[in-house]
């Protein structure tokens, strides 16, 4: 009995030391965590949990343990990371002297891992100290060590080459900085296709969140030198060719790899996800549905592939005209704007810093030496920003500069002399551009090219660059390649004048037409706050214009002899949610939507729908005032309201153009990955080019404006063509000249 006695106690006090050390171990991550939290907030005052840290490891290993040299060695790293570089050189010196215990050097040849994290600190420190030269030697040994220990292929190696590039750079030895960059570069490209091409959709943002920050390394270098290495400007030209709006194309691709495979099994649980994703699918079951996918796909000997990664400047140099300009602009990850720029005849694309032309009056040429055919040969001029091209860009639009004069620096800060010289000079030429940051949610191509004279309120003068120029607006430079490429539908569907007060017994009428569609609908929840915001307290108004309008469109399209083209108009009753979803599959050429709409901001959000934009983005339909003003809704009717998320889930596939005539249908969440708003539900939907508003639109001026659009697009003229003319015909009317009319709708990928 004394014997299992002493067994016992031995166990107990075996497992009171296992969980004590767990314990420990506990409260050393929530010490690691609560310093990195500090630290990247600003906070200077860690040292208390530094101590409580080291005296844990302390107690636990002892003063002249391994683990205790390591933890002194995470605390330096810290301290560098904070800017706090005398502490971190005294705990480098500490743990260093350590380390030389265990070893005849410092590191016993087993601890590579150790000698790494140490060699990559002591490379921070002394970059933080400005000593660039010993950052760069220390990194170089590191870099060595990662080499031999992770192998070639690694991702550790890959981002260490590209730091390696970033420090060659800091010495302005932007050639040898090329060479690593290069080589790391391309391989992780490589990496990147073929993860993406064996991963679900989440773990997919997963691994590009986590990817996204070194290839965002690549436009940081391009934009610290200045462009003056062309092989570096090529570089970051090929990285925003990849890294815009990566995860939607490559969800977007895949779906229609899908849907073309003629995979039953494939498309199948494609459609099961898209069910189950309204349903509120966990999303460790849409990702097993993604991989069972892949396995359908493996089974046939189908693989699957992403066409648009393989796209480089290259490609789209060769499919420019002679007098075109392609332009991406960036944002580096310090918040700095940029944009690179290619032609047919260059043997490179050329890189401006738009934060160094802010002033006209600096500017090596005048606008009417550049384009006399454009403009007029008076001299312009103006003065440097006193505010932030940041401050500008956020709230409203450009609309929101206080005055003509504002709104003129304005486009001088963003489309400066240094680009404007590259514009074409032939009527023929055309400027595509692709939008970034903030400029993405900005009508950037409605901006005065020629300086505004006129007196406030007076936009006689008002000349923008879509005026004198024919200017595309794309997601990426790399949809002139694959604008061919897209599935066209047949005919067309006209939503306008629609009944917000339907009853809720004729919504469950209108329910029973379509059987089809989802049972089960994800709704916007809004709170008090939120109503308010919609502008809306007690009914949402009835848009008397748009009924004209839809009546409008739906006869010049019917009525057009140069097409065969049918449209069907939703009106009153008739244009509910329930059919707008009864549209998925059918794969119609254009859906025109006149109505309300609306995008929630995040930053002032206090409902429970804040942590996801998509469902902060939508459009009214016919029996939204009933759920707007809490009227509870029937089992399985749409409530009227149709969010960004739900359209993501509909199969929009053959839309050539889906028209937004309603408010803010432009807006969104900005993010490394595009706008979050109701074009990303669109586009995940399959759907073209989208016409779409930046902010709150005149009911009168819009009809007019879509009109005669319809108008001219039917009669041959391209989508382009066509919104040029009607805008012209706003500005025409004596009360709509200014901007406010006629500027907010931007037309996204309309190439034809």
């Amino acid at each position: 009995m004394r014997y299992y006695k002493l067994i016992f106690i031995f166990l107990l006090f075996v497992s009171l030391r296992a969980e004590a050390a767990t314990n420990d171990s506990l409260r050393a991550e929530s010490l690691k965590r609560t310093i990195q939290e500090y630290i990247r907030q600003g906070r200077a005052y860690y040292n208390s949990e530094f101590n409580e840290m080291l005296q844990l490891y302390e107690n636990r290993y002892s003063t002249s343990s391994k683990e205790y040299a390591q933890c002194v060695m995470w605390c330096a790293s810290m301290c560098v990371e904070a800017g706090d570089n005398q502490q971190a050189k005294q705990l480098l010196a500490k743990s260093e002297s350590l380390f030389k215990k265990h070893a005849d050097g410092i590191f016993d040849g087993k601890d590579t891992i150790d000698e790494i994290f140490f060699l990559d600190t002591k490379s921070k420190l002394e970059y933080n100290n400005e000593r660039d030269y010993m950052a760069l030697q220390y990194y170089k040994r590191s870099h060595k060590l990662k080499k031999q220990y992770f192998g070639t292929n690694s991702e550790v190696y890959l981002t260490s080459l590209l730091e390696l590039s970033r420090l060659y750079a800091e010495r302005l030895k932007y050639k040898k900085s090329s060479k690593y960059h290069n080589m790391g570069y391309e391989a992780y490209v490589e990496l990147i296709k073929k993860e993406f091409c064996s991963r679900s959709e989440s773990e997919r943002s997963i691994y590009w969140n986590k990817a996204a920050k070194y290839i965002n390394k690549t436009i940081d270098l391009a934009h610290e030198s200045g462009g003056k290495v062309p092989s570096i400007a090529s570089a970051a030209y090929n990285a925003l060719l990849l890294s815009k709006g990566l995860l939607l194309n490559t969800a977007v691709s895949f779906e229609n790899y899908i849907n073309e495979s003629r995979n039953e099994r494939a498309i199948e649980n494609l459609k099961l996800k898209k069910r189950l994703t309204l349903l509120g699918a966990t999303q460790n079951v849409l990702d097993s549905l993604d991989y069972v996918i892949l396995d359908a796909l493996h089974e046939k000997g189908q693989s699957y592939t992403i066409p648009q990664l393989a796209i480089t400047w290259e490609d789209v140099r060769n499919n420019l005209s002679d007098d075109d300009l392609a332009i991406e602009f960036y944002r580096t990850t310090t918040g700095e704007y940029g944009a690179i720029l290619l032609k047919h005849e260059w043997s490179a694309p050329k890189l401006v810093r738009l934060d160094s032309y802010l002033s006209l009056e600096e500017a090596k040429f005048s606008f009417s030496d550049l384009l006399p055919k454009f403009l007029t040969k008076k001299q312009q001029s103006s003065t440097q920003l006193n505010k932030s091209l940041e401050e500008y860009l956020k709230g409203n639009p450009f609309l929101g500069a206080n005055s003509l004069n504002e709104i003129w620096k304005l486009g001088k800060a963003i489309w400066p002399d240094e680009i404007v010289r590259h514009f074409p000079t032939k009527e023929a030429g055309r400027i595509y551009f692709s939008a970034e940051g903030a400029l993405l949610v900005n009508g950037i191509e409605y901006l005065p090219f020629i300086k505004p004279t006129a007196q406030s309120g007076d936009y006689s003068s008002y000349h923008t660059l879509a005026d004198l120029f024919d200017i595309y607006r794309l997601s990426s430079t790399r949809e002139i390649i694959i604008k061919d490429n897209l599935v066209k539908g047949q005919n067309a569907v006209v939503y306008g004048g629609l009944s917000y007060d339907m009853s809720t017994n004729d919504m469950i009428a209108d329910m029973k037409k379509y059987p089809d569609v989802s049972k089960r609908d994800i709704v916007f929840v809004g709170d008090d706050n939120t109503r308010a915001e919609r502008a809306a307290v007690v009914q949402i108004p009835y848009l008397k214009g748009t009924k004209i309008e839809a009546d409008s469109i739906t006869a010049i399209i019917n009525g057009a002899k140069s097409t065969n083209i049918t449209a069907e108009v939703f009106q009153a009753n008739k244009g509910t949610e329930t059919s707008f979803k009864n549209l998925s599959g059918k794969q119609k050429k254009i859906i025109h939507i006149a109505t309300h709409g609306f995008y929630h901001n995040q930053k002032s959000s206090t409902d429970s729908n804040e942590d996801n934009p998509l469902l902060r983005s939508g459009l009214f339909f016919a029996g939204a005032d009933n759920k707007y003003n809490g009227v509870p809704m029937p089992e399985g009717v749409e409530d009227g309201i149709l969010t960004a998320h739900e359209i993501s889930t509909l199969d929009l596939q053959g839309a050539d153009l889906i028209v937004l005539s309603a408010c803010e249908t432009g807006r969104g969440d900005i993010t490394s990955d595009g706008v979050f708003g109701l074009q990303r539900g669109f586009k995940m939907a399959c759907a073209g080019g989208i016409l779409m508003s930046l902010w709150k639109v005149d009911d009168a001026a819009t009809q007019v404006l879509m009109t005669e659009f319809y108008k001219h697009w039917m009669m041959g003229k391209s989508k382009h063509q066509a919104l040029k003319i009607a805008k012209e015909t706003v500005r025409r009317h004596k009360e709509w000249s200014s901007p406010e009319y006629w500027a907010a709708f931007i037309l996204l990928d309309g190439l034809e």
